[in-house]
């Protein structure tokens, strides 16, 4: 694997983490003037709005999901590179 394919895989790991948190935060509803709230959503809100947009579910909010999904097959094709 090369450097180029290492650093893609490892940021896809980072933005699922953010994922992860901005899950997890939304289930204990923080301040939301919280500055680390806020950068979680600034970082995640540009993949997981044009999903939202894509599955018109109201009261549940699947993005989370499927943009997981998207980052596995990215980071499984990227691994058979």
């Amino acid at each position: 694997m090369s450097s180029l394919q290492k650093l893609i895989y490892a940021l896809a790991q980072v933005y699922m983490l953010l994922i992860f948190i901005r899950v997890i935060l939304s289930w204990v509803n923080p301040n939301p003037r919280n500055e680390y709230l806020q950068m979680v959503i600034r970082v995640t809100e540009p993949v997981l709005a044009p999903i939202r947009a894509l599955i018109p579910l109201r009261g549940i909010d699947l993005s989370p999901i499927v943009a997981f999904l998207l980052l596995q097959v990215i980071m499984g094709f990227i691994l058979k590179l």
